[in-house]
């Protein structure tokens, strides 16, 4: 065998999840400098939230013989899937749950042969522009944005919330992401105490966000983003950023930029339900724990690795 792995079978790490926020993107506000008061639909509406998880199976060294060096590898598996609910309505998990995807993927910095892998249940990705855990980390966003596309396509609910930054592919969907880590603000320090005065259902004006960080490519802006205030309690740690990319129609951003303000802070998790309480919402923490059932035994997963590279 040309590529020889070592499994580090003592140690297997989680890799955090990471969000790049640059301040510098705030491109100004698109709406007058106040807060805004939430609301909720009117008549039936359906609401759709999307996240993925990953587990870590093996930490992995592979020697190539031929080129004699050697490359860092993850054997990792990831779910992606959505939980669609009726508010005012009894929303049953097993009818609630929708469009798994689980993927095994075996994540190496350096360029190897994919055939030699082919008895591997995993799908080898080399990634070698960025760093194993923020390749994976994209390689599971991308597997929650094809989620995103699939139930906007065959379901089209009213609104899709999508856990952490929106992607691309679901460009065009009524998908807002919901970012839970605020690490820096998309607003500028001028407007920074229209935080501090939110109220529990309320937001903040929308904001225009430059994807380019550069100051040259800054005539033009992709994304709007707002914050909204989950709970009574004072902080950054009741609030979360939502985004959604620029659409023709401001009046649907606004509309949806409400509902937001609305919809949220009902499924706000408590202390007593979850430690990330209360932006870990409620559906987002159940359907992180109903993909995880679905990932398989790790100790199995390990336990096959082992047999195969052990013995070979």
């Amino acid at each position: 065998m040309v590529y020889k792995v070592s499994l580090r079978t003592w140690e297997v790490e989680d890799i955090e999840s990471v969000e790049y926020e640059e301040s510098e993107q705030f491109a100004g506000l698109a709406e007058e400098e106040r807060p805004y008061k939430g609301c909720l639909p009117e008549g039936e509406f359906t609401i759709a939230f999307v996240d993925g998880v990953r587990r870590i199976d093996c930490i992995a060294y592979v020697w190539d013989d031929i080129n004699k060096t050697s490359y860092e590898g993850v054997f990792a598996t990831l779910g992606a899937g959505a939980i669609l609910l009726k508010p005012n309505s009894l929303n049953l998990l097993e009818n609630a749950f929708c469009g798994q995807k689980i993927k095994k993927i075996f994540a190496i910095n350096g360029p190897v042969e994919r055939d030699m892998f082919k008895d591997v249940d995993y799908q080898v990705e080399t990634i070698t522009d960025t760093e194993l855990s923020l390749g994976l980390l994209g390689l599971l966003r991308e597997e929650e944005a094809k989620v995103a596309k699939s139930l906007w396509i065959k379901k089209k609910p009213n609104l899709i919330v999508c856990d952490g930054t929106v992607r691309y592919r679901i460009k065009g969907a009524n998908c807002v992401g919901v970012i839970k880590t605020i690490k820096r603000l998309f607003i500028s320090k001028d407007y920074a105490y229209l935080l501090q005065e939110l109220k529990k259902g309320e937001r903040t004006p929308i904001i225009k966000v430059h994807h380019q960080e550069k100051i040259e490519q800054k005539q033009e802006w992709e994304k709007y983003t707002w914050y909204v205030k989950l709970s009574d309690s004072e902080g950054m740690g009741s609030l979360v950023r939502v985004e959604m990319f620029k659409e023709e129609d401001f009046e649907k951003v606004k509309r949806i930029a409400d509902w937001t303000a609305g919809l949220l802070p009902l499924f706000a998790s408590s202390p007593f339900q979850d430690f990330r309480s209360p932006q870990n919402l409620l559906p987002i923490k159940v359907l992180e724990n109903t993909l995880r059932k679905h990932l398989g035994s790790p100790n199995m997963a390990r336990r096959k690795l082992q047999e195969l590279f052990l013995n070979a």
